[in-house]
């Protein structure tokens, strides 16, 4: 071998050596493999410093996609935390359904419904008790601090570069442990998949995922959580922590829970599409009596109450009586299905995202609510049947004595 030949040889496993060094200096996220120890001393180095965080503001989005062989969905909510010594905080809530503010400068608490324009304000309870469960730090921000434990059993991933808010975030990704309750479907696949900021030792994003394993049934479910801002010890002005009501807001007692009572009260506000794609305001019927029917197809005493309903519509719509049935399934095709077997002619809505509950209250089905020509509420009960139904008959001879009583002394 010739000088020049054993210069070129020395010269080429030179330059291979410099080529390899530089693959594996310039290594991507996505081909770094993580060891489990490193996921532990991160996941714990995560959750200490939102533990010992003396004050925090955090915004999160959440976006829900479900696609199945007769379904097509989309979801999006928000929910905003900041929170300072001395029991201060301001968390909010919003979503499809509702919209809920929770606030505290120390010493006084105030819970704000926007779209009711009521709000509630009291003293802060100060015993041990009420502070735990502080509505800013429990849910998933307890969560964010245990999460070193909570994904101790997880499993690595590649790690990546991700995107939020223009931001490049390059992550340690980590599959959750399965729940240990598993899930009843074994045709059911779910995994939550979590990344975590390398760099400031936060998380960035979760994903929960649950798939069908079966080709003949489709369901495809994703539900992502992105938090788009997280600062830890932020400076924070006190004006955050109060509330100053709007104009045009009502200070009450307190929110009801559970259905809201209605009675004599007018009615609230109910804006949807008919089952066949119609603008639908209860507004337009104001004058005239109407019952409000809300169902399901999933909900057996509600089928079995449908023709109740049915027949006191038919024996009274001559006299003008309106009826209007509300369902709440998820897909409204159900309902339509459902109806058009049955051949039910009157006014069918649907309200597949339960929106209806922010005005009306939350209540079991079926619930029946009859409202008067003067547009207020006279009768409103969770479950329709045959004792029911005097009742509500009673309550139409009362609203119109043109209606039949139930007893032939009643006036």
């Amino acid at each position: 071998m010739t000088k020049s030949s054993i210069r070129l040889c020395i010269l080429t496993i030179l330059v291979s050596v410099a080529v390899s060094a530089a693959a594996q200096s310039n290594q991507t996220p996505s081909q770094k493999r993580d060891t489990p120890e490193e996921m532990q001393a991160l996941l714990a180095e995560t959750a200490k410093n939102y533990r010992e965080a003396n004050s925090l503001r955090i915004e999160r989005e959440m976006e829900g996609i479900s696609q199945a062989d007769l379904s097509l969905s989309w979801v999006k909510s928000f929910s905003k935390v900041t929170l300072a010594s001395g029991n201060r905080y301001r968390r909010e809530d919003k979503s499809a359904e509702t919209w809920e503010i929770h606030q505290s400068d120390g010493t006084t608490e105030w819970k704000w419904y926007p779209w009711r324009k009521q709000y509630v304000e009291q003293p802060l309870d100060k015993s041990s008790e009420s502070l735990s469960s502080n509505p800013a730090e429990g849910g998933w921000v307890e969560w964010l601090k245990e999460i070193d434990k909570k994904l101790a059993g997880g499993k690595l991933q590649p790690s990546e570069i991700i995107e939020i808010w223009g931001r490049q975030v390059n992550c340690m990704v980590i599959v959750g442990p399965p729940s240990p309750r598993g899930f009843p479907d074994p045709s059911m696949k779910q995994q939550t998949t979590y990344w975590i900021d390398l760099d400031r030792k936060l998380v960035a994003k979760e994903q929960f995922a649950m798939r069908s394993t079966v080709p003949e049934h489709k369901v495809d479910y994703v539900y992502t959580t992105t938090y788009n801002i997280v600062e830890l010890n932020p400076s924070l002005s006190e004006s955050l922590f109060k509330f100053f009501p709007p104009e045009g807001a009502e200070r009450i007692a307190d929110f009801e829970r559970g259905p809201v009572a209605l009675v004599g009260k007018p009615a609230p506000p109910l804006k949807l599409k008919t089952l066949d794609g119609k603008d639908f305001d209860l507004v337009s019927l104001l004058g005239k009596p109407v019952i409000i029917d809300f169902w399901a197809t999933w909900c057996m005493p509600c089928r079995k109450s449908m023709p109740q309903v049915a027949k006191l519509y038919e024996e009274f719509k001559a006299m003008g009586l309106n009826l209007v049935s509300v369902s709440l399934d998820e897909d409204p095709a159900d309902a339509a299905r459902f109806v058009m077997q049955r051949k039910y002619s009157w006014t069918m809505v649907a309200d597949p995202s339960s929106s209806s509950s922010r005005d009306w209250g939350e209540s079991a089905i079926p619930r029946v609510v009859l409202i008067g020509k003067d547009g207020k509420v006279w009768f409103d009960v969770q479950g329709f049947d045959d004792e029911e139904e005097p009742k509500l008959r009673s309550a139409l001879h009362k609203m119109d004595p043109s209606f039949p009583g139930v007893y032939s002394n009643e006036k």
